[in-house]
Formats: C-alpha cells, structure tokens, sequence
C-alpha cells in the first residue's frame, strides 16, 4: 500500500473570492425597473406587457420572475421608487405640516410622466394582490406612519380632536390626489396638498 503523503494544494488565506454577482444582480434588476416605467409611459398598465418589457430590459423572463411576483409588482414598484419619502416640518403651522406630507407625491405626479406612472401603479395595485400588498407597505411604512405622527403631536398639544381615525385622516388627505389621477385623469394642481390638509384640519378640530 503506498503510504505517501501527498501534497495539499492550500488557498492563501488573504485571497478573498470576488463578490460580483449581487451587484450584477441590482444592476438587472434597475434595467428592468427602468424599462417598465417606459413601457408604462408607452402603453400604461392596461397595455402593459411583459414580452416588451423583456425585451426592454434584455432580461429573461425567468430573471424578472425571480425578482417579482406578478407583472403588477413590477409596475407598482417601478413609479414608487422615484417618489421621495416625506420630511416633517416641526414647528411650522399643522396645516403645513400636513401639506408637507404629501409634497412629494404631488411634486412626482406633476413632474414629467410622474402622473402617468402613478396612475398606472395605483390601477395595478388594484388589479393584483401582490401590487396592493407592494404599495400598501409602502405608503404605510412611509406616508401614513408619518401622518400618524404628526397628528399624534397635535392631538398632544389639544390641536385635534384625541379620537380621531387615523385611515379616515389618510383618506381625507390623500384620497383628493388619488381621485385627481385615476377618476379625473387631469393635471394635479399645485394647490391640492395645502386644500387637503386644510380639509382635514376642519374635520378633526376639536
């Protein structure tokens, strides 16, 4: 039996393997984020296709799958990302706070093909669970948690009313915007966030 030992062949401890792939990976996954707000641009959500948007892309569809779970999360999320998280305004009157919230909305949805795209993902969330569930995450987690918050400050200083709804306060400051894009499909007049917070401020005065 031949008994010798052979050598080992050892990797230098200092050599550490190239991590290429996940930036590779985000890469994809921009350009396919990036094509789908052109095909919504171009077609909208009701003619939105995901041939053309592979295509688009110069991405598989095996690769956009991997990333989404429906065509209308992909929709949702390619408007979403471009939109600003909202910055609070302490210290200033509570119905400009309140305007603020939702200045960022407003500023994407007036600016270029924000409205188009916003539009496009609000049809596509209501279209498909996996959208609904994209963008309910992201305007809770950013826009209502924020409301939430100042309103809790006001209710605080005796500004508001302490029972109000926090969903019926959503609805009252965000629903004009929505219902100026899908229902009237027209221009979003630069007015509408201080008039909705005003409205909102009147039906939570204590």
């Amino acid at each position: 039996m031949d008994t010798t030992v052979k050598p080992t062949t050892t990797v230098p401890t200092s050599i550490k393997p190239r991590r290429e792939g996940p930036k590779r990976s985000e890469a994809s996954r921009q350009a396919i984020l990036a094509a789908a707000r052109d095909e919504l641009v171009d077609s909208g959500w009701r003619g939105f296709s995901p041939d053309r948007l592979s295509r688009r892309a110069k991405a598989s569809k095996q690769t956009i799958y991997r990333w989404w779970p429906s065509v209308a999360s992909i929709a949702v999320e390619a408007a979403i990302s471009k939109i600003d998280d909202p910055i609070s305004a302490p210290g200033k009157p509570l119905d400009v706070q309140l305007s603020e919230l939702l200045q960022p909305i407003a500023r994407f949805a007036r600016a270029g093909d924000g409205a188009h795209l916003l539009r496009s993902a609000l049809l596509a969330a209501a279209d498909d669970p996996h959208a609904g569930e994209v963008f309910r995450h992201w305007f809770n987690s950013r826009y209502r948690k924020a409301l939430k918050t100042v309103l809790a400050e006001a209710s605080t200083r005796g500004h508001i009313k302490r029972d109000y709804d926090i969903d019926s306060a959503s609805e009252i400051l965000f629903g004009p915007t929505w219902h100026r894009l899908v229902v009237m499909r027209g221009p979003l007049p630069e007015v509408i966030p201080l008039r909705s917070a005003q409205s909102l401020l009147a039906a939570l005065r204590p």
